[in-house]
């Protein structure tokens, strides 16, 4: 019998100065800022490849900005890179999912702006794929970190949960489990986590020895 294949999608910028972190630019500058993006995006996908070291787990990194030699550059030849198209959030974070529905076990997307992600809870989302339809890590401010769906859901349920979501508002979360809900759709819920995206949320950045 073959072994069950997973795969995590990583949505993340290329830490241009400038173009990265825009809302931290007036109190971290324009390189702070990038800096910051930076070592958010090694943090997750070192953790990422190391649980794929052990298990049969791919990882898939889609990027705005820069290109696919500048990011292999970065963060090494062995990922597969795909630069997100110029479209809504919601539209970009529905393809990514769907294109690997029927041909692995248990999706998972996350973003790089949340430093408090373990691999405990990357296992902990992935396993939760066996006996769910989906999972979510919500994220304090209203959003969420995480969202992962079983591959055996079809792709209008799953692009469903992307649809006429207010992005960047403090009800996406409940509005993405009220979506859930509609289509009966069972949903394990990780640790609530603190995003680090406005000056606000710098405090948070002192859990992290390796982002101070």
């Amino acid at each position: 019998m073959a072994s069950r294949q997973d795969i995590v999608l990583l949505f993340t910028r290329y830490p241009a100065p400038g173009l990265s972190k825009t809302r931290l630019i007036p109190i971290l500058g324009a390189q702070g800022a990038a800096d910051l993006q930076r070592r958010m995006t090694e943090g997750i996908a070192a953790k990422i490849s190391h649980l794929a070291a052990g298990r049969p787990l791919s990882l898939e990194i889609h990027f705005e900005g820069g290109d696919h030699s500048l990011m292999s550059a970065w963060l090494g030849k062995t990922h597969l890179y795909k630069q997100q198209a110029d479209s809504g959030l919601g539209y970009r974070m529905a393809c990514a999912l769907t294109a690997h529905l029927r041909t692995k076990e248990a999706i998972v997307l996350t973003g790089s702006d949340c430093p408090g992600i373990t691999s405990g809870i990357l296992v902990e989302a992935l396993e939760a794929l066996r006996s769910n339809d989906m999972v979510l890590g919500p994220a304090c401010d209203g959003g969420y970190y995480l969202i992962g769906v079983n591959g055996g859901l079809a792709p209008d349920t799953v692009s469903s949960l992307f649809t006429d979501i207010p992005w960047g508002s403090k009800t996406v979360f409940s509005d993405t489990m009220a979506r859930a809900e509609l289509h009966q759709l069972t949903c394990h819920i990780l640790p609530e986590l603190h995003d680090i995206d406005r000056p606000e949320d710098l405090g948070y950045i002192n859990h992290h020895s390796d982002l101070k």
